[in-house]
């Protein structure tokens, strides 16, 4: 009779050790929800989630939106895990969530390929965007209008410019994207047209020019205007989130951001 309860018990303790490494499993493999910056994925790459995806076996659910839009998915509940451009309210850190920034990226000024123009002042810069001044001729290019497209007012990358480069001017403008990325879809097929746009893996071909800033290019280490990428989370990082922001800090993906033109974190972990 001992024998058969014994038998029963270990039956039961099987059935339960069973059960509890089958749910960590299913748990472990259960896709990461991300919400990212359409900026920050931009710059970054699509291919360096899909090296995170083959090298940790965890699948990801992607959104693409603007900073605000991929942080307020996270902090309802639709997302694990957001990427901005910007940093988060310092209010909402007393409510529990996290910020880590994991990569810096160069604001560069891009223009169509029919520019002639190489370089400008930040003063002229502001003056092109504030609208004092309209024609390529007045810095030194042909008798050509300047046609001024930015992002959305909504972007990071609309706040950043005008907080980094105009000083809170107002900008004046002729087109405006509804991502901050499709900027340079715009640039590239609209000639003497001028943007800006956070320099990676998106910009890294040659659809568009880039245009030095007091005589300071954005492999520069003295370039004017740089952004930071952050990951937010809700609470200290854990699980998924966690092992793909310590992804962003590993070798292999600090070498895949230099190669878009971002400058990586220096430590070796948040």
């Amino acid at each position: 009779m001992k024998i058969k309860i014994i038998i029963k018990i270990i039956f039961i303790m099987i059935a339960i050790f069973s059960s509890l490494i089958f749910s960590s499993f299913a748990e472990a493999k259960e896709p990461l929800r991300y919400s990212s910056s359409a900026q920050v994925l931009a710059a970054v790459g699509e291919d360096l989630l899909k090296t995170f995806e083959e090298d940790s076996g965890i699948g990801i659910n992607l959104f693409v939106g603007s900073s605000d839009a991929a942080v307020h998915r996270m902090m309802h509940g639709a997302a694990d895990i957001a990427s901005t451009a910007e940093s988060i309210n310092y209010s909402r850190m007393d409510y529990g969530y996290t910020e880590i920034v994991f990569a810096k990226a160069p604001l560069i000024i891009i223009t169509n390929v029919s520019t002639t123009v190489k370089e400008l002042t930040v003063k002229q810069l502001q003056d092109i965007f504030s609208g004092s001044i309209s024609n390529w001729k007045e810095v030194g290019g042909p008798d050509k209008q300047i046609i001024v497209v930015i992002p959305d007012r909504n972007t990071a990358a609309y706040r950043n410019f005008t907080m980094l480069a105009l000083k809170r001017y107002d900008i004046k403008y002729d087109y405006l994207a509804y991502r901050s990325t499709d900027v340079v879809s715009l640039v590239k097929h609209m000639p003497w047209s001028i943007s800006f746009i956070s320099k990676g893996e998106h910009t890294s071909g040659d659809p568009v020019k880039k245009i030095a800033i007091d005589g300071r290019k954005a492999e520069d280490k003295d370039y004017p205007f740089f952004q930071e990428f952050y990951f937010v989370t809700k609470g200290e990082p854990k699980g998924a989130s966690k092992l793909l922001i310590d992804f962003f800090f590993s070798e292999k993906a600090k070498s895949a951001l230099k190669k878009s033109g971002l400058i990586p974190p220096t430590g070796v972990t948040w």
